[in-house]
């Protein structure tokens, strides 16, 4: 389980003289095993912004330029491929020293000082796969495009991004016992106890419509399923989330989806409270919770058809 110090900050008042490693130890002593603590920005070290002020064709190579790109206080010579480069471009350059992932796949490769096709190439300019960072509106062989927002070359990626965050990741076995813990509100709780420090209690102001349209929930095993709520909002606008709540999911290893996915997906890591979001359209007579028939197959999420057994529980339609 991946646990993030900023958002832990919601709910405890975390001591700024703390470091998140005598954190974690703490934690791994009176709670449950912290297995690392994760410094965000290590990831983006020797990366920065970059603007390309001169770019050429290569020589030797039609599908390759030759972009002479300002970092602040120097220039790099980088060769490059991206389709979508462009003189004037403000680029995510990852430094000598920086280790990236080709193409978004495989094992991390350090950058080195290379020559390319004969042409001597300090750096990278990165595709956002390469770095981590979610790019939905780029090519195949497109690279990060930052000219919108136009920042000063040589800022830190890690800081551009405000990629300042610090992740405790938890050995989930050791929490088996203690389902309280399966949340930040949990873990702040907990955290708040063992450092001494004020604990912030949730507040809520959703207030539960008493009248209105109803869904139908029969729960037919409730020893492995006590209780199952179901609730219909209408009027729902699906579209890509909040910034602040894209942060804090990709922080604790969460893929994104859309705001309905990611709102389930965020109360369930906040409270440890498991949620689902149905398409009311597709649910036929309300939701059953119950177990498998023998034999039975259902396709998930990755497309491969699994077949159940009997002691596994389902929550479907009818």
């Amino acid at each position: 389980m991946h646990i993030s110090l900023d958002w832990l900050k919601d709910f405890v008042n975390i001591k700024k003289d703390l470091d998140p490693k005598d954190l974690g130890n703490l934690l791994t002593l009176k709670t449950a095993e912290v297995e690392a603590v994760i410094e965000e920005s290590r990831n983006f070290e020797n990366m920065v912004t970059g603007k390309v002020i001169d770019l050429k064709k290569h020589p030797d190579a039609d599908k390759l330029k030759i972009a002479k790109t300002s970092i602040g206080k120097e220039t790099l010579q980088i060769v490059c491929g991206g389709q979508n480069l462009k003189e004037g471009m403000c680029v995510a350059v990852a430094k000598i020293g920086a280790k990236i992932k080709w193409h978004g796949k495989g094992d991390l490769v350090e950058m080195k000082k290379a020559k390319i096709r004969g042409v001597e190439s300090s750096g990278m300019i990165c595709a956002g796969e390469e770095i981590g960072i979610e790019d939905p509106d780029a090519g195949e062989h497109d690279i990060l495009d930052l000219s919108a927002i136009k920042p000063k070359p040589g800022t830190p990626l890690a800081e551009f991004f405000k990629k300042d965050d610090v992740i405790l990741e938890f050995d989930n076995k050791s929490l088996t016992h203690r389902p309280d813990l399966w949340g930040h509100h949990g873990i702040a709780r907990e955290v708040a106890v063992i450092t001494n420090s004020k604990f912030k209690e949730l507040k809520t102001e959703v207030k539960i419509p008493k009248k209105g349209e109803s869904v139908k929930v029969d729960v037919k095993d409730t020893k492995l399923c006590p209780r199952y709520c179901g609730l219909i909002i209408n009027n729902i606008k699906v579209q890509g989330s909040p910034h602040w709540i894209q942060k804090r999911l990709k922080a604790t290893g969460h893929g994104l989806h859309n705001n309905i996915v990611d709102v389930t997906n965020y109360v369930m890591i906040e409270l440890g409270q498991p949620m689902h979001a149905f398409d009311k359209n597709y649910i036929k007579n309300g939701i059953v919770v119950r177990k498998a028939k023998k034999g039975e197959k259902i396709k998930s999420l990755d497309e491969k058809e699994n077949t159940l057994t009997e002691n596994m529980l389902l929550i479907a339609d009818h």
